[in-house]
């Protein structure tokens, strides 16, 4: 058990407002005693943790920091069961979850977090203005800046998702430039095998930030179809250059999508021949994400990394095989429903 009295015994006599000489006398023990225990180089004769707790109107325990073990394990039973929710696209369930455990823990930082980050998923108004009001007042007293710049950028979606663009952009502006993040930041400060994974961790994310920045950019304005499957070929085209091995853990996720959307493009065009073929990579990967199993990258750009389903979070319940014979019933598939490929994905 993580005792806590050496911290507590601070706090409490802070907040009191009391001397460490006053608690001596007290106890009718000596001031260096008291002092050896705030310091951490000692701990108070059991017997004394009772007259203590009571001097400061608290619980054995409480001295003890027992409570606060305790808060810290229900706390992780709510994430852990976040997280499991997640995975199977229960949002819902997750908003639930969060709400109940704020009832218990109103003020906990990161479980407000997380109802902030599962509102976000549910595409109704109400859930976007209660998102809105969940982060900002996360960011009136958190100042813990690994989750006050994710709470910003839920911030950004909420508000951009309502179209108030201008609250949107000016909540934007508070994050950093891309160039002085902590990750790229720290490649020129940490050596050796820290270096490497780190490096590895920020080429994976760039990976990811030139996909995510390639589908915004097709959105600036009316590409052709041909511009837009060159697009994501390219974008393909990077993940297969950093994971030439084919191991692409969880990037599958990714490049089920990006081979959704080229799908569609070819679909526009009337291209049989390479629409049935980006829908099977579409298919391919989404199964690979249904029969997702824990492993380790071997690229030589990722191989320092891990992945896992646990931390997954989608807002469909559906598998992904699922989720992509769905939006293969949009009626730009119409002119190779019939077709005898086809049939092979759908079945």
């Amino acid at each position: 058990m993580d005792i806590r009295i050496t911290e507590n015994l601070k706090s409490f006599r802070k907040k009191n407002g009391n001397t460490q000489e006053e608690l001596a006398n007290h106890l009718n023990i000596s001031v260096q005693a008291v002092s050896k225990w705030e310091r951490g180089e000692g701990y108070p004769d059991i017997t004394l943790l009772p007259l203590i707790a009571a001097y400061y109107n608290k619980s054995v325990d409480e001295l003890l920091g027992c409570d606060e073990i305790q808060k810290a394990q229900k706390i992780n039973e709510y994430l852990c069961q976040y997280d499991k929710n997640g995975n199977c696209g229960k949002i819902q369930d997750n908003i639930e979850l969060m709400k109940k455990a704020l009832k218990e823990f109103p003020n906990d930082l990161t479980l407000m977090f997380k109802l902030c980050n599962a509102l976000l998923f549910v595409d109704k108004a109400e859930y976007l203005d209660e998102c809105i009001r969940v982060g900002e007042k996360i960011l009136t007293s958190c100042v813990d800046d690994s989750i006050r710049f994710p709470t910003i950028q839920h911030l950004v979606y909420a508000y951009n998702s309502k179209n108030e663009r201008e609250k949107a952009k000016e909540y934007a502006e508070k994050l950093p430039d891309l160039h002085c993040s902590r990750n790229t930041v720290l490649e020129c400060v940490v050596k050796g095998e820290e270096l490497r994974k780190l490096t590895q961790g920020n080429i994976a994310q760039h990976v990811a930030l030139i996909d995510s920045s390639v589908t915004w950019m097709l959105r600036s304005k009316d590409y052709t179809a041909e511009e837009r499957i060159f697009a994501y070929e390219t974008v393909d085209k990077l993940y297969n250059l950093f994971l030439y091995d084919g191991n692409y853990g969880t990037e599958h996720c990714a490049l089920h999508m990006l081979w959704m959307n080229i799908s569609g493009e070819y679909a526009r065009l009337k291209d049989t021949s390479n629409t049935i073929s980006a829908l099977k990579k579409a298919y391919y990967h989404a199964y690979e994400m249904d029969n997702f199993k824990e492993g380790k990258y071997s690229s030589l750009f990722a191989d320092t990394g891990e992945y896992s389903k646990k931390s997954f979070l989608k807002n469909f319940e559906k598998s992904y095989v699922e989720w992509l014979k769905s939006v293969m019933q949009e009626s730009v598939f119409d002119f190779i429903r019939d077709t005898e490929e086809w049939n092979s994905i759908m079945n």
